[in-house]
Formats: C-alpha cells, structure tokens, sequence
C-alpha cells in the first residue's frame, strides 16, 4: 500500500511484471487519519512498456477477428443492469489469492472497501452510496461468467467512469472525458482513435518520450485500450491463460438499466442504442447488416434482451448479441416486397418472425424457414403494421397506424380493431414499447428526431419526450 501524507507527492510503487500484467491504472490508497491525497495525487503504478505494447497488440488481433459476443451476461443478481464490452487485462492483486478486479473509477473502489474518509477526501459524488454492489458480471465470448468483485481502480486511468452518462441528473456522472461515447472508455478511445493525443507523451516512468498519440489522465502514452484489470485468480477463474487478455463484457452491479423499452435506431447499417429515455447521443452503436436492409429487434433466445434482425430479399439474418458480426441463425421466410414484423406470438417468451402482405398476416413461431402457422387479415395496403401485447396476457398481437390513427387487435382474428384512437400525426413514424414496464405496450411516434410516447394505450398529450436520431432513421427498441 502506499501512505500519503499531506503535500507530499505519491511515490510510484512498481508491482513485478508478468506477461499478463498491462499498464494498468493501478492505485491502492491508504488514507491516513486528517491527511487524504489531494486530487491528482493517485497516479497510476507504471509497469514494463513492452507487455504493455503485446496487449495492444492482442487487442488489434482481436478485433480485426470478429468472434460471438455475448451480451446478456451469466448468473446476474437482482435485474438487470448496464453492460459494455471492452478489452480485459490482468494484474497481480496486493493479495496474489485475491479474486477481484479494477475499473478505472477510484470513487467505485473507495465506496466497494467502505473508505468513507477517501471519498469525502476525493470529492466523489453523493451517489456512491455504501449499500451499493460494487461487482461486476464478467462475460467471456464463450459465455462463461463471473461474478467478481470491485477491489481496486485502473486501467489506465482513476476517473473514467465510462459506464455513466455525463447527462444531467445522474447519480454518478461521467467525471472526465464527457465528450466520449458512453460504455467507450477512455483507453480505448486514446489508444485506437488518438483520442487526448498528447505531444511528447509520457512513458510508464513518466519521462518524455518525443512520441505524439493519445495518452491518459496522466499524460501517459496509452499502449493498449483496457476498460478492466482482471487479477490473476480471477482471470484464472474465467478460463484464461496468465498471457491471455480478452474483450469481455462487463455487466457493473451497481449500475441499474433504466427498466422498460428503450430508444434504438438504425441509420444505414449502424445500430444507436441508448439505455434512458432521455435526449443524448447513443450509448453505444455497432454495425450489422447492409445499408438497404430492414431492420428489426427481437429476443430471438429468450434470454430477456433484444439483439439486431435484418430482413433481405426475403432472407432473416438475426444476431443473439448486441454487436456487430455473423448472424447466429439465418433462413429464408417471406417474399423480398413483404413487410417484415416480429413478435413473441405464443406467449413462449421469444420472438418470431412474420411478414405483412397487403394487409395479410402470416406467422411462424420458430425461427426458421417453413410454411406460416398462422394467417390473419387486418389492416389495409398502405397501414403501417405495429406489434405488441397490448393487454398484458404475454402474448403479442397486431395493429396498424394509418394516418395517425392506431387500431388495435388483442386477439388473433380477422375483423374489426378492439381498441382505436388517434395519436400523433399523420406523417409521424409510430412506434411501440412498454416504456413504464407494466407488462403493457403503448404508443409512441418519431418526429424529426423527437419522440412522443404515452404510457396508456389511446389517445392524449405525450408522458414523455426526448430528442435521439435524425429525420430519415428507422426507429426499433430494445429492453
């Protein structure tokens, strides 16, 4: 451990080096009684710069390779909470036993080891609560998962709190680099984008280097884009080789998702998810699929999460993650003019897919190539067709929007609406979730890039609204 007294500058403590110990961003604070490091005073432990540079390299082999990602993590306790990938390192912990991991917030760490005097001292913000689980879901690509707990702070850099929206109003907003993405850490964007490029840059003993390029907190040359330290044990526990660094998605326990659907676009071939309804930027975005696709959402396995579809000339291309990469299943279903909806139509807790054809309906409730199992007309030639469970029984049914006017079918059968009424206008794009998650879809229209949604299925004033994407996007949502 390293003791601060007051005005004096924190020696750098250097851990010993192994081919799996990267660069981190490494601090461990002993706060003495009346004396907390002044700001700027935790400076990350430096380490040796080539295996620092071998874990950027990793991670360039690694993404220039796209592997399956899977984003709904393992066994996650108590909800569900946010989740971003990045790269993973590891480290030798204080305790070599120790199965923990780092994230480059000093604030998590102090309020994970109950150091009331540190975060007082560092001026953390009030919402980093001691009744909070600061742990997080480790999520390999092969689906292996643990549960491990926040014990120390790095990568990189002690105030990059990535995971957190710098928007007004949270609890524990985005400290530095507020400018970046939110879930892109800023390692990540310093190291493959020359994000904070830095002339004349640091090295890991903090001497010039003559070098230009992105750099950290600290002014250091960033050599690799980790968002997470992994100890040993803990990378041991995942199944990884002590040389083995990965991109991992990492699921923070301390870190509710906004519950109900979410805002989601598409804008060419790019996927812009946000995880409030709030105006912002996205949260995060990947590519899937080609620009002149039709693009959908759907829990395709049952897993509670929303993840990419395509519809092509009549082939289904759908993804079980939120990231770019291969289809995990793909089928031919439908006719290339056919308008393409998903649905969980038998209440089995996945999404299938359909097609709309003239105001025919033919469903399947698996995801695969066939004949229909069911055929329903409503609607005319021109409707809009919308999905949802309109009346809470676990089973979505159709509706279709013509002219800012919404007619509603709760059951599957051909005949008049049950439920109509009119909401938003008639060049509006409508658009369906459950936004107060009450087990109920509703309403809500796109409008030059602002959204109107109701949380009651009829007619009225807007409960919410926000500004994410531009005239011309097509509108999904996730949860």
């Amino acid at each position: 451990m390293v003791s601060f007294v007051r005005g004096a500058r924190p020696r750098p403590l250097r851990r010993t080096a192994t081919a799996a110990t990267m660069a981190m961003a490494f601090v461990a604070l002993a706060v003495l009684p009346g004396a907390p490091p002044a700001a700027g005073q935790e400076e990350p432990t430096p380490h040796t710069e080539s295996e620092a540079i071998e874990a950027g390299k990793q991670a360039d082999t690694l993404a220039a390779a796209p592997e399956q990602v899977i984003v709904a993590p393992g066994p996650v306790p108590g909800g569900s909470f946010v989740t971003y990938r990045v790269f993973a390192t590891q480290y030798q912990s204080h305790d070599p036993a120790s199965v923990e991991v780092a994230v480059p917030d000093k604030c998590a760490k102090f309020a994970a080891l109950r150091n009331t005097g540190a975060l007082s001292g560092q001026g953390c913000p009030a919402g980093y609560g001691l009744d909070l689980d600061y742990r997080v879901v480790v999520t390999l690509a092969n689906g292996r998962s643990e549960v491990i707990p926040v014990k120390d702070v790095g990568p990189w850099n002690v105030d990059d709190n990535y995971w957190n929206s710098s928007a007004a109003g949270s609890p524990r907003p985005r400290r530095l680099f507020r400018d970046l993405p939110t879930g892109k850490p800023e390692a990540t964007a310093a190291f493959s984008e020359g994000y904070n490029t830095v002339t004349n840059c640091k090295d890991l003993d903090e001497q010039p280097t003559t070098r230009t390029a992105g750099a950290d907190q600290f002014g250091r040359c960033v050599l690799n884009p980790a968002g997470i330290d992994l100890s040993f044990e803990a990378a041991k526990l995942l199944g990884l080789r002590s040389d083995e660094n990965a991109f991992v998605n990492v699921t923070f326990l301390w870190e509710p998702v906004t519950a109900g659907s979410k805002p989601a676009l598409a804008r060419q071939n790019t996927r812009y998810l946000r995880q409030t309804r709030t105006s912002g930027p996205a949260d995060f975005s990947y590519v899937y699929g080609n620009p002149t696709d039709l693009p959908l959402m759907g829990d395709w396995d049952g897993n509670g999460t929303k993840t990419p579809g395509v519809f092509r000339g009549g082939t289904w291309y759908l993804r079980n993650s939120n990231s770019s990469g291969v289809a995990d299943a793909a089928f031919g279903y439908g006719d290339p003019t056919d308008y393409p909806v998903v649905g969980d139509w038998n209440g089995d807790g996945v999404d299938t897919v359909g097609v709309v054809r003239g105001g025919r309906w033919y469903f399947r409730n698996s995801n695969s190539s066939g004949v229909a199992e069911a055929v329903w007309d409503f609607g005319d030639r021109g409707d809009t067709p919308v999905v949802g469970d309109w009346n809470g029984n676990g089973t979505d049914t159709f509706g279709v929007v013509r002219r800012g006017v919404w007619y509603i079918a709760n059951y599957f059968d051909a005949g008049v609406a049950e439920q109509t009424f009119g909401y938003g206008n008639p060049g509006d794009t409508p658009v369906v979730g459950d936004w107060d998650d009450d087990g109920y879809a509703t309403a809500g229209v796109f409008r030059d890039g602002q959204w109107y949604i109701t949380n009651t299925l009829g007619s009225g004033t807007a409960d919410v609204n926000f500004h994410f994407g531009d005239p011309g996007d097509r509108l999904v949502t996730w949860d």
